[in-house]
């Protein structure tokens, strides 16, 4: 079961940067994690409310490393500011973030038995930053 979920997502990842509707689209990327020093795979959401305004969600898996696994789920809203000519819109971005992470070690010591612990957490956080709204195409767009 957990292969197929990685594979669904990886398919979702790869081919559904596509827009949907006019007011709803959806996407992924690879991304990269400064704290964790981790390479990761995000799939995305976006719900345009108004001309102004969207809904952003969007979720993260973290490739395992040193037996953590980590993933965070971000809930946002983007306020589109501004149009730069011959680039595409610059908007705001504000919302909630939760980092997940589990950490399972199994470790076998011979004669003298095994082990094996786990433990499991969550973080919460705030995201503020700018985002750039690219048309690649009449389907396409790139949100660096």
């Amino acid at each position: 079961m957990k292969n197929l979920f990685k594979t669904l997502f990886v398919a979702i990842l790869f081919f559904a940067v596509t827009e949907a509707s006019a007011q709803m689209s959806a996407g992924g990327g690879v991304v990269y994690g400064t704290n964790i020093s981790n390479v990761g795979f995000s799939v995305n959401g976006k719900y345009e409310i108004n001309e102004k305004w969207s809904a952003a969600p969007a979720f993260t898996y973290f490739l395992k490393k040193n037996y953590v696994n980590w993933s965070a789920l971000d809930l946002d809203a983007n306020y589109q500011l501004t149009e730069i000519e011959n680039i595409g819109g610059l908007y705001a971005i504000g919302g909630l973030n939760m980092t997940f992470y589990k950490v399972k070690i199994d470790a076998d010591f011979g004669e003298y038995g095994d082990f094996s612990s786990s433990a499991t957490g969550s973080n919460a956080g705030v995201n503020l930053g700018l985002g750039l709204s690219i048309p690649a195409g009449e389907s396409l767009t790139i949100a660096p």
